[in-house]
């Protein structure tokens, strides 16, 4: 198995329009690779792309898949490394590219490697005593603990939480699960080992935390004050209130062609949409409107396999929200066609045209309405076929 080839086909296949992508992790190092080692990769796709997070398996590996815009990559990157945790960053930093073209990547790469390096800094004020209070707090439940199964969650718990301390008070990364201890490694291999012996022996526990306590300013109870938000000043909530629902099929031939309307209106360029429209006060639900829909605009039937995306957006005061729907066309005779949008010629044409989903580059030339279902429907390709197939 060749964890950069296969990463590499996995990309060319899914996201062919990717920017760049980089394969990260262990998998890298054959001796840290197991065998339940995953592909992390990051792909960065086209700005009008959305961004997602995906869990698959390719070719016999797990594959955790971070995909966005450069945009969106650098907006999770900031957030991480605010928290003082640089998972993406180090990602970005030391991966190997596998798609697109290396440039575009380097100068992110280059500032990644440069953010890892240096560090977050030492932590603020607030951090530290927060997470002093926390440690102190702990250790008394650990003294005091009368019941077993109580003592035992807050041994693991004070042990998780010493770690954090250290690392925040030496100014270094923090991390979560197996990157928690390599951080800790990376700090201070020796700390490291006594803080992992320490995990099963009370005393010894102890003995960490008070040494990790007073290298971050001692313990802390008394004198430890939060300020509690002035609820009178604080914005009340307002309920977003749904003013007007739609329902529009990602209809599926036979043939898994996708089913589309090509909008001609009179000064824009074509455009093309799916078929549905504005749920009324007679149809008995959502999906009931979707298929009157369905026989207005096309003259079909369709089975409804399930919802499969939302987009809203403000409409006088509140929300109009549109229910995409994936569904298997059953019947379409387009002599059956009915509604306004053919009796009034100002709104232009609807002609009917069959996109191939399996061909993306067909579907990459249609500017399908609104952008954000289009990069869905390129995303997801290959699910909304299967989904259909087994309905």
């Amino acid at each position: 198995m060749d964890p950069v080839a296969d990463a590499a086909a996995l990309i060319a296949g899914r996201y062919p329009d990717a920017r760049w992508a980089l394969l990260g992790g262990s998998v890298l190092d054959p001796g840290s690779r197991t065998a339940g080692s995953d592909l992390d990769i990051v792909v960065c796709v086209p700005d009008d792309a959305v961004g997602h997070r995906d869990a698959v398996r390719w070719r016999g590996w797990p594959v955790e898949l971070f995909v966005n815009t450069e945009a969106g990559h650098r907006w999770f990157i900031a957030n991480e490394t605010a928290r003082r945790k640089p998972t993406l960053a180090r990602m970005i930093a030391l991966g190997v590219p596998v798609a697109g073209d290396p440039d575009l990547v380097a100068g992110l790469q280059a500032e990644c490697r440069e953010l890892v390096e240096a560090g977050p800094g030492p932590a603020s004020e607030a951090v530290l005593e927060d997470a002093r209070y926390g440690v102190t707090d702990l250790l008394d439940d650990l003294a005091y603990a009368r019941d077993i199964g109580e003592a035992d969650v807050v041994r693991s718990v004070l042990w998780e939480r010493v770690g954090h301390l250290a690392l925040a008070a030496a100014g270094r990364w923090d991390g979560g699960g197996k990157w928690l201890l390599r951080e800790l490694r990376a700090w201070d291999p020796g700390y490291a080992g006594r803080w992992v012996a320490a995990r099963y022996d009370d005393d010894a526990m102890v003995e960490v935390a008070r040494a990790t306590l007073d290298a971050a300013g001692g313990p802390l109870f008394e004198g430890y004050l939060r300020q509690a938000p002035v609820v009178d000043e604080a914005p009340a909530a307002v309920p977003a209130v749904v003013v007007r629902r739609g329902a529009r099929a990602l209809l599926l031939d036979e043939d898994g062609r996708l089913v589309l309307m090509r909008r001609t209106v009179p000064g824009r360029a074509p455009y093309w949409v799916t078929p549905g429209g504005g749920v009324e006060p007679t149809d008995t639900s959502v999906e009931d409107g979707l298929h009157r829909e369905l026989l207005e605009e096309l003259g079909a039937t369709a089975k409804i396999v399930r919802q499969v995306f939302l987009t809203s957006q403000p409409k006088d005061a509140g929300v109009a929200v549109h229910h995409y729907f994936l569904a298997r066309l059953v019947s379409m005779d387009l002599a059956l066609r009915s509604g306004p949008e053919f009796q009034e010629p100002v709104r232009g044409t609807y002609d009917v045209e069959h996109i191939d989903l399996r061909d993306d580059a067909a579907l990459a030339g249609v500017n399908l309405v609104p952008a954000s279902l289009k990069a869905f429907v390129r995303a997801n390709r290959e699910a909304l076929l299967a989904e259909v197939a087994e309905s």
